[in-house]
């Protein structure tokens, strides 16, 4: 080889880098189109522009790090930069990501610029679809398809049958746990017992969940008690439910099923139905007419991304929670500022109530919405606030000041939400002639973590914001009343299905009891649950 030449696929270093920040900036703006498509995001935003920028000086120290590997260890990052982009705009197995790192990087060791060629070429076709149907997208998204599978036959449904309105309210605490000892919920049970009395519910302060888990309280509630506790993992992005009695019971009686809930317990496939809609729990588009700044949304947009992939995911939490141990600060996790739970819940209960205008005897709609799950993001007036003032279920704020962003968001809930909803209802005569049932899935969930095994037996506190759950129920010609006794969730619907869906419950007492889980979120033990201790 004379001299001047270079070896082949050995290019010189600057021309390498230049083409190594080329991949990763068209990989991550397509990244960032397909994140925007997927959650029917307007592009032309300041946010996302604001992002766009961000992602552009990532790639660009990206490149840096990458000509200060030259030229011996740069493959190494020619193959984790093209494997975490892979990660970011798909679902990879946690055991997939190193083999693919592995791979990408063997490849890179012998034909770098081929494999940073070839990058570059696959994103810029994803950019270049991804970004055509961002800018043709309708400002309306297209209305969700029924995602029932096992439809139901319209012509067996039963007219003459009072409406059923069910609303399951994610993290909604009862009322004895409100008031219980070492809680911060202020006079929430007392706002919560009269709003509900004056509009003629029956409330059961002692009801409770066996489960602290959403994952294994909803199947155990809506199939009575008779599902078998769970013995894999349920620590689970998803999980399609088995065949629930109380769907195959509403089925029988003659009633048209519908129901509205987040896709990690999935309803859709297994249970008779005749519309089933999985929403993002977690939809980006919540935000995007709110009173929230662009740097607000941008941060949120960013943080999204980063839990994409499960090398940026576990990079940006461990050097978050680092500096937040070294300043000893008390702000959000930035895992937790990629969810909007309770902003998408608003959405999806707003979209709920307008629909109940076309309400029809013989109709029963199921809705499992995340309110008043966290992140806490409401003031005293039930306005949005900035979202470095929001809560979060698990802290880092102490229980006190969680317990109080809670009860704020309960209390809006109700006096906003459920208020618009129970009129929306009074406004029609299958509305009026409805029965209604709200209720919690578990507690308020204001722990540092859930109970378990591995904690032993829960304190009073803990068990009362694990367990303790709302449920509440307006039977027309049935009395307001207040129903003294602790009763399972399970004991409580098993019980008003028996009465044909005509009456509220009265279930025999029984000894309360609840299960601990492991590390996997499997229930393991079942223990009994003490009386939840009042305050005074």
């Amino acid at each position: 080889m004379t001299q001047g030449e270079t070896a082949p696929d050995k290019p010189s270093e600057w021309p390498l880098s230049a083409l190594a920040f080329m991949a990763l900036a068209v990989g991550l703006q397509a990244c960032l189109a397909n994140l925007l498509n997927y959650h029917n995001y307007p592009v032309f935003r300041a946010e996302a522009g604001l992002v766009a920028a961000a992602l552009l000086g990532i790639a660009a120290l990206a490149a840096g790090l990458h000509r200060l590997a030259q030229p011996r260890l740069s493959f190494l990052l020619t193959g984790l930069f093209s494997a975490v982009l892979i990660d970011l705009g798909t679902d990879l197995h946690t055991a997939v990501f190193p083999v693919l790192t592995g791979v990408l990087a063997f490849a890179a060791w012998r034909f770098e610029r081929v494999v940073l060629k070839l990058t570059g070429a696959a994103f810029a076709s994803v950019l270049l679809f991804q970004g055509f149907d961002l800018v043709r997208t309708p400002d309306q998204p297209p209305a969700p398809r029924n995602e029932a599978k096992r439809l139901q036959d319209d012509a067996s449904r039963n007219p003459t049958l009072r409406p059923i309105i069910h609303l399951m309210l994610d993290s909604y605490i009862g009322l004895d746990g409100m008031d219980a000892a070492g809680t911060n919920f202020g006079d929430l049970r007392q706002q919560q017992e009269r709003f509900y009395l004056e509009r003629g519910f029956q409330l059961y302060p002692g009801a409770y969940s066996r489960h602290a888990k959403t994952i294994n309280s909803l199947p155990e509630m809506l199939s009575y008690g008779r599902a078998k506790p769970a013995t894999g993992r349920r620590d689970l992005q998803s999980t399609v439910a088995e065949p629930l009695p109380y769907f195959l019971d509403l089925d029988s009686k003659g009633y048209r099923t519908s129901v509205a809930a987040p896709s990690f317990v999935d309803l859709c496939p297994l249970q008779p139905l005749s519309q089933c809609h999985n929403y993002n729990r977690s939809n980006l588009s919540s935000m995007a007419d709110t009173a929230l700044s662009a740097q607000d949304r941008a941060l949120v947009i960013g943080a999204t991304m980063l839990e994409l992939s499960q090398f940026t995911h576990l990079l940006s939490g461990t050097i978050d929670l680092q500096i937040d141990t070294w300043h000893g600060s008390t702000k959000r996790h930035l895992y937790n500022r990629a969810k909007l739970y309770s902003l998408t819940g608003f959405d999806q209960i707003d979209a709920f109530t307008r629909d109940l205008a076309t309400l029809k005897g013989g109709e029963a709609r199921f809705a499992h919405l995340l309110l008043p799950h966290d992140p806490y993001l409401l003031d005293a007036a039930c306005k949005l606030l900035p979202e470095s003032e929001w809560g979060d279920e698990h802290g880092p704020l102490a229980f006190g000041p969680r317990d109080a962003a809670y009860a704020r968001q309960a209390r809006c809930v109700t006096e906003v939400q459920i208020a618009a909803l129970l009129k929306a209802l009074d406004a029609t005569e299958a509305g009026r002639n409805a029965i209604v049932i709200i209720q919690g899935d578990h507690g308020s969930r204001t722990l540092d973590g859930e109970p378990s095994v591995m904690g032993g037996a829960p304190d009073p506190r803990t068990a009362a914001v694990a367990y303790s759950t709302f449920f509440a129920i307006r039977v027309p010609g049935e009395q307001a009343a207040m129903v003294n006794g602790m009763h399972a969730l399970d004991a409580l619907i098993g019980d008003f299905a028996a009465s044909g869906f005509a009456k509220a419950p009265r279930p025999i007492r029984r000894p309360a009891e609840v299960h601990l889980m492991d590390a996997a979120w499997t229930p393991v033990k079942r223990v009994p649950l003490p009386p939840f201790v009042p305050k005074f």
